[in-house]
């Protein structure tokens, strides 16, 4: 546990990370490290262990054994898990009318299947850590969006499964809250922010004009698995700039 008072800092906890090779989940995992956390990298690509008191892993969510595998290896090399980050996730966009089933089931399986095998996974870990998980939802899980059927449909699925885990295993003590972003500048928008009237028309929708930035994501889920938050379970903080309270 962290010293009294200092609730904002994670010494002596381990936390593993998911789609930590760039973006978001990059920013999230150097954020949890400089506070004190020993950080797990997780990701689809191939990665090379730097050693260290950090570690890299591979992953595939869409597989329940690589999730259980990566959990045995994060606990392998550093003796427990604290706190979990589902980052890990993908988009494909295109009028519902029109989606390939298999471009709708995937963006399902990744981003809302994918963070319940993880989940599942970590459970016993959590359990007997007493941690907190994070999921990374989106303002799509929460407001219709054009073009985007797969995407909403799976983080609306994140953000509920976060209420339902957090009932369940608040018994446990185990945390569960998500973390909603508006559009934020990292390769998953690059295609769309580089359509200036569409990027317009998103800043619009948008109270505090302007995008999020992975900073801002990130100290929102460094709060949410911190003692700060310690009567915080179930819940969604939308980092959204005020989208989703008009």
């Amino acid at each position: 546990m962290t010293a009294p008072g200092d609730v904002n800092r994670f010494d002596g906890r381990v936390a593993l990370v998911t789609g930590a090779a760039r973006g978001i989940g990059a920013r999230i995992a150097a954020t949890l490290a400089a506070r004190g956390a020993v950080v797990a990298h997780a990701d689809l690509a191939d990665v090379d262990d730097p050693g260290g008191p950090h570690s890299r892993h591979r992953v595939d969510i869409r597989s329940a054994r690589s999730c259980a595998g990566l959990v045995a290896g994060v606990i392998d090399r550093h003796g427990r898990l604290d706190l979990l980050v589902n980052n890990a996730g993908v988009v494909r966009r295109g009028p519902a009318a029109t989606m390939t089933e298999e471009d709708f089931t995937t963006v399902l399986d990744v981003n809302l299947t994918g963070t319940f095998r993880m989940c599942q996974a970590a459970y016993p870990a959590l359990r007997a850590a007493r941690g907190a998980v994070v999921n990374l939802g989106s303002t799509n899980g929460q407001i219709a969006v054009l073009n985007t059927v797969g995407y909403c449909v799976s983080k609306a699925g994140v953000l509920h499964l976060t209420r339902v885990l957090a009932l369940e295993w608040a018994r446990d003590a185990i945390r569960v809250n998500a973390v909603g972003p508006t559009i934020v500048p990292t390769d998953m928008t690059t295609d769309v922010r580089g359509d200036a009237a569409y990027l317009a028309e998103k800043l619009a929708t948008i109270p505090l004009g302007r995008m999020a930035h992975p900073d801002d994501v990130a100290n929102a889920v460094a709060y949410l698995l911190s003692d700060a938050a310690a009567m915080v379970t179930g819940q969604t903080v939308f980092v959204d700039g005020g989208v989703t309270i008009h």
